[in-house]
């Protein structure tokens, strides 16, 4: 009997400290790396309040700076990858595959998306976010614009007075497009001869920039700038953006579709799926949306509720292509690119 007792009293004891052991601490943190200008900060602050979460923001300019940090080592929970970038981050292993019961703001997504996502078609690994695209910018007093064409780049009378943004796929893509290729072209001839249009246009650009670019062109020191147009807007004063002109070029562009994922080894994954489910709330996209004038035509849902129209219209890239994956034949577009960095 004592035997017993005993046991039982152990038993009793193991279950007491069982059930009074502290349960584990619950994650109060994010981390989230995203492009220059594109949450605005009201939002994040709305974030932030409403969910508790203590939020660290960093940013980037290309999503070819974003992926070296990543690969050197740097660790975020969210990150906001294009579409081009999306099936070569799954192929090394770096994305979390995605419960989408937990983010059920998708299902406002704009239905006809499914046909167009060739980059991950069930949405196992990311989130559609915005599309938009670069534009050319222009100072209306400095610039005639008779002809809305990427030949622009190469007037003479606009030599050094010109500013593009420093990423490979949106320069060579530019080039093909000019050269009535698509965008995605995996033909290395195409791709040497889109070099020699941009090795001329270069004759004419100060730089390839991503920072620089954007107070450049408000201070008027470069006239004309290839860059995403709500990046330059945030950048004027009120009193100049009716003073600067912008265009699509004829011939097409390169449209991008930007996601948001959650990467693989992510500390605080509950956090992330709130962010993104809150980031996808109607109100939350129409204040971004009107925020920098993106078209926001991903989720049609945030139309009525906006307050501002849109800069552009998705009738604008009726021409532009969807910056697809390339695979290997990216080499084709780092090399090309690197020789015209490297040709004075």
């Amino acid at each position: 009997m004592k035997k017993m007792a005993l046991a039982l009293f152990a038993t009793l004891v193991v279950a007491g400290l069982t059930g009074c052991a502290p349960a584990a601490p619950v994650s109060k943190d994010l981390t989230v790396f995203n492009w220059q200008d594109y949450i605005p900060e009201d939002v994040l602050k709305d974030f932030k309040t409403q969910t508790g979460i203590n939020l660290v923001y960093d940013t980037y300019g290309s999503n070819e700076d974003m992926y070296a940090k990543l690969l050197g080592g740097a660790t975020y929970d969210v990150v906001f990858p294009s579409t081009d970038y999306v099936p070569r981050m799954i192929q090394k292993d770096m994305l979390l595959k995605l419960d989408v019961a937990k983010i059920p703001e998708l299902a406002n997504l704009e239905p006809s998306m499914a046909a167009k996502n060739t980059w991950d078609p069930k949405n196992d690994y990311s989130v559609p976010y915005n599309l938009g695209s670069t534009a050319i910018v222009y100072w209306k007093d400095k610039v005639k614009v008779d002809d809305p064409s990427w030949a622009i780049f190469g007037k003479k009378e606009y030599a050094g007075r010109i500013m593009l943004l420093d990423d490979p796929r949106e320069i060579i893509g530019a080039a093909l497009k000019f050269n009535s290729f698509s965008v995605n072209s995996t033909n290395a001839d195409e791709i040497t001869k889109a070099k020699a249009t941009v090795q001329g246009w270069k004759k004419g650009i100060v730089k390839f920039d991503n920072d620089l670019i954007k107070s450049a062109f408000a201070k008027k020191e470069i006239w004309i700038a290839l860059n995403y147009p709500e990046n330059q807007y945030a950048e004027l004063d009120a009193a100049d953006k009716d003073k600067v002109g912008l265009f699509f070029p004829k011939e097409g562009g390169m449209l991008y579709i930007d996601t948001m994922t959650i990467l693989k080894g992510a500390k605080n994954v509950d956090n992330a799926y709130t962010f993104i489910n809150f980031i996808l709330k109607p109100e939350n996209l129409a204040k971004i949306y009107d925020n920098y004038g993106y078209p926001g035509v991903l989720y049609p849902r945030t139309t009525p509720l906006r307050k501002v129209a849109p800069t552009y219209t998705a009738s604008d890239l009726a021409k532009h292509e969807v910056r697809g994956d390339v695979g290997e034949k990216i080499t084709l577009y780092e090399s090309a690119y690197e020789e015209i960095k490297s040709t004075k």
